[in-house]
């Protein structure tokens, strides 16, 4: 079963420009679906995109990472037919606890959709017509999207929960940001920039980061473009990136290939930290 780390928060950070050298909208959904399948397979919490000069494809970035994450049963009312979700088809299926569940699993998500004048609020979590939500807690407006513990079978009534309550990984969130510079000021905490010229992560060094993330809140995990790495792009836009970095790695030393693609680099870094944290 797939369980949450506990109180760190892991953020993966990529760039606007990851899919500058794909120009066919097949190959760059499928690229992006790679990127939420590590995602869940190394259960990270949040993935930001950040804007990079020159190529910007942040919605459609956005737009497939968040179809990828979303429930099976909840995509055709959050999602509208559209050109960026035209090869939906070839994303990988993430296959997390969200994904998988059953008319006896206890959490689900849903999608409100009715708020009454007096307040009653109903939801569709995917088993059958919509069901009552008990004690919102807070406004909610049609159409969002909310994670639900069912707390009444007969007859089925839900609750609210918040994400981080729910025992098992319950997918990622997506967020966008201006710059690399703003992504990272933000990310407070332990802060890893991959680079080429970066320390090896070596066993020494991912005992290091182990240790002090777990004395965090927050690691973000941040990864440069096809065409630029994150030390070009900082210094663009006036920065430099051990000021605002943790921790510089190369997690492909000695690599084979001449280039390591982003999506590569994240599987491979991703793996080797997940060991440790």
């Amino acid at each position: 079963m797939s369980v949450n780390r506990g109180k760190t928060l892991v953020s993966l950070l990529i760039p606007s420009s990851y899919t500058e050298e794909s120009p066919d909208p097949r190959i760059k959904t499928y690229k992006v679906g790679q990127i939420a399948r590590a995602a869940a397979i190394f259960r990270v919490d949040e993935i930001v995109i950040y804007h990079t000069k020159g190529h910007d494809d942040t919605r459609f970035i956005s737009t497939v990472l968040r179809y990828a994450e979303t429930p099976q049963y909840l995509r055709k009312a959050l999602f509208p037919m559209q050109d960026a979700l035209r090869f939906a088809g070839v994303i990988p299926p993430l296959r997390i606890p969200s994904h998988t569940v059953t008319d006896e699993s206890e959490y689900r998500e849903g999608i409100v959709t009715n708020v009454g004048s007096d307040q009653s609020v109903w939801v569709d979590a995917g088993i059958g017509s919509p069901i009552p939500l008990e004690m919102p807690g807070r406004d909610l407006k049609k159409g969002e999207r909310i994670s639900v513990r069912i707390c009444s079978r007969r007859p089925t009534k839900v609750q609210i929960v918040n994400k981080k309550d729910i025992p098992s990984y319950w997918g990622y969130e997506v967020r966008a940001k201006s710059s690399l510079h703003e992504a990272l000021t933000e990310a407070d905490g332990l802060r890893i920039a991959t680079a080429a010229r970066g320390q090896v992560l070596d066993t020494a060094l991912l005992s290091e980061i182990g240790e002090n993330a777990k004395q965090r809140d927050k690691v973000s995990v941040a990864f440069g473009s096809p065409s630029k790495g994150l030390d070009v792009i900082l210094l663009d836009e006036g920065h430099k990136l051990e000021d605002h970095s943790s921790y510089v790695v190369n997690a492909v030393p000695g690599q084979g290939a001449s280039t390591v693609r982003t999506e590569e680099a994240v599987f491979v870094t991703l793996g080797l930290l997940n060991l440790v944290w």
